[in-house]
C-alpha cells in the first residue's frame, strides 16, 4: 500500500447507509435515487473506531511495550528495518519478541509506541487495552498496551468546511461534494516535491474521513494536451491509476519551484464520475480512517475492509 501523503497521507471514500425500519413505503423516484446512491460509491464498513488513547510513557527511547496478550510476560511488538537502506522508502517487518530473526533487517532503535501516539481502542481486558495497530506496514491488527501507559484523547469530527477551508494544512486539495448520488464524497490531491502527486477519494462518515487504500491514483499536469473534452485523462495499468490533466485544471502547489497540482473543484460533473466510477473498479481490502484530534491534529489508522 502506498502512502498516499507519506507526511499524511493521504483520502478517501465512506458508506451512507440508512436504516429504514418503521419508514413508510417509498415511491418511485425516491427508490430509484436510493439505488442510485447504493450503487455510485464504493462500499466500505462503517469504521468501528469510538474511543482513543494516547501514550504518556516519557520514556522516547522504550516507550511502552506493545504486547500480544494481556500480560507482562507476554512477547511484545517489534520492528525491524531493512539493512543498509539509504532510501526515505526502506521496507520494515513487525514480529513478536521469541521469532526468528529475518534476514537482512535489523532491529529498530527507536520506540513503536512513543510518547503521544494515539491508538483506537477495540476492546479492554483488565488493566490492559486492546488496540489497533493495523498500519501501511504492520499486519497485526491489534495488540494490548498498559492502561496505566495512557490517557484518554479527545477526537474532533471532520467535516466537509474543515477539508474544502483548512485542508491545505494537512497538505491537501479538497473538494467535497454536497449533494446528489455522490454525496459527501471527498476528492483530495496531495503534492509532494519528492513523491510527486497523487489523488484519494473518500466519504465523510461518523465524523472521520474513510479511505479505500488497495489503488493509487497518480497525477500529473501535461500542458500539452488541448484545453478541450481532451484536457483530462484516466487510465489503468496493473493496481494504480495515472490521472493527466491540463493546466487549465490545475492551481499553484508551491510557487517557489512553480509546481502546480490537480484542483478538485475545477472538476466538472463527467470528470468526477469517471474518478468514482475508476475507484469502484476495485473492492478494497484495507480502509484508511483520517481523524482529527485537537491536541495533535489528524492522524490515519486502518482497519480491514468486511
Amino acid at each position: 500500500m502506498k502512502n498516499l501523503f507519506l507526511l499524511l497521507l493521504g483520502v478517501m471514500i465512506p458508506m451512507l447507509t440508512a436504516n429504514c425500519s418503521n419508514k413508510k413505503p417509498a415511491g418511485k423516484a425516491e427508490t430509484a435515487e436510493a439505488t442510485a446512491k447504493t450503487e455510485s460509491v464504493i462500499k466500505l464498513s462503517t469504521p468501528q473506531f469510538q474511543k482513543f488513547v494516547v501514550v504518556t510513557v516519557e520514556d522516547e527511547a522504550e516507550g511502552t511495550p506493545l504486547l500480544k496478550e494481556p500480560n507482562d510476560n507476554s512477547p511484545s511488538l517489534q520492528r525491524w528495518l531493512e539493512s543498509n537502506c539509504e532510501s526515505d522508502f526502506c521496507e520494515q517487518k513487525y514480529l513478536w519478541t521469541g521469532q526468528p530473526r529475518p534476514q537482512g533487517f535489523d532491529l529498530g532503535t527507536d520506540a513503536i509506541a512513543g510518547v503521544g501516539r494515539i491508538f483506537p481502542v477495540i476492546g479492554e481486558e483488565g488493566n490492559y487495552y486492546k488496540v489497533s495497530i493495523l498500519n501501511k506496514w504492520c499486519d497485526i491488527e491489534s495488540a494490548y498496551i498498559s492502561k496505566a501507559d495512557v490517557g484518554d484523547i479527545e477526537m474532533s469530527p471532520i467535516n466537509a468546511d474543515m477539508l474544502e477551508k483548512n485542508g491545505d494544512e494537512i497538505g491537501l486539495k479538497c473538494r467535497v461534494l454536497k449533494d446528489g448520488k455522490y454525496k459527501d464524497i471527498a476528492i483530495c490531491d496531495s503534492y509532494d516535491e519528492l513523491d510527486g502527486e497523487t489523488l484519494q477519494v473518500g466519504v465523510l462518515q461518523d465524523g472521520a474521513l474513510v479511505i479505500p487504500v488497495t489503488y493509487n491514483i497518480d497525477c500529473q499536469m501535461i500542458p500539452e494536451l488541448e484545453e478541450t473534452t481532451d484536457n483530462f485523462e484516466i487510465r489503468e495499468e496493473g493496481n494504480n491509476f495515472f490521472i493527466k490533466y491540463n493546466k487549465s485544471l490545475s492551481v499553484v502547489a508551491e510557487e517557489e519551484i512553480n509546481a502546480r497540482q490537480l484542483d478538485p473543484k475545477k472538476l466538472d460533473d463527467k470528470q468526477i464520475a469517471k474518478i468514482i466510477d475508476t475507484v469502484t473498479k476495485k473492492k478494497p481490502e484495507y480502509v484508511e480512517c483520517m481523524y482529527h484530534f485537537p491536541a495533535q491534529g489528524v492522524r490515519f489508522f486502518y482497519y480491514k475492509a468486511k
